[in-house]
């Protein structure tokens, strides 16, 4: 090997260095671009009906939870079904029907466990729409009555502790 060729591979694997080591220091910084900015509260659209809620942002939650009143199980084509009313503070009603993905059991300190439905539903969240996990209880005693847990937000939202009401529910074509 020459020595022109043996600088010219120093060079070139130099360079790819330097560019993949660029690569891997950036992709935060790109990736936290693509991600929007919401508020410890927002406004978020329930699917179906469309209707909007109130929402606290909790990225110590894991799950979504939506306040639900009448919540009653039965059985359709031999798989576990629930229907439920989500409620709004305004006392804006949406009667809903879901197939239980799972059930969940909470215990409380000194009280005993209670089980919980979870269903699938669609939220909208400033324009991102997703079908999302959510538990089923009685919210009406707390200010919020959705609350956005985890993987719901994971991997397109930063959350703002110290603003609210930052985006708009805009998703087109969701009814």
């Amino acid at each position: 090997m020459s020595v022109f060729a043996s600088s010219e591979l120093k060079r070139r694997v130099t360079f790819s260095m330097i560019v993949a080591l660029s690569m891997v220091l950036a992709s935060p910084i790109v990736a936290a671009e693509q991600k929007f900015t919401v508020g410890a509260a927002e406004t978020v659209k329930i699917y179906p009906g469309g209707r909007e809620f109130k929402a606290r942002i909790d990225t110590g939650a894991t799950t979504t939870s939506i306040n639900a009143r009448k919540i009653n199980p039965f059985t359709r084509g031999g798989k576990e079904w629930v229907r439920f009313e989500v409620v709004g503070k305004r006392g804006q009603v949406i009667a809903m029907e879901s197939q239980v993905v799972r059930t969940v059991r909470i215990k409380h300190f000194g009280a005993p466990s209670k089980r919980r439905f979870v269903v699938q539903i669609g939220i909208c969240l400033g324009s991102h729409y997703q079908d999302t996990e959510a538990t089923l209880e009685d919210r009406s005693r707390r200010e919020f009555p959705v609350l956005i847990g985890r993987r719901y937000m994971a991997g397109f939202m930063l959350v703002d502790s110290g603003r609210e009401y930052l985006v708009q529910p805009n998703c087109p074509g969701h009814r």
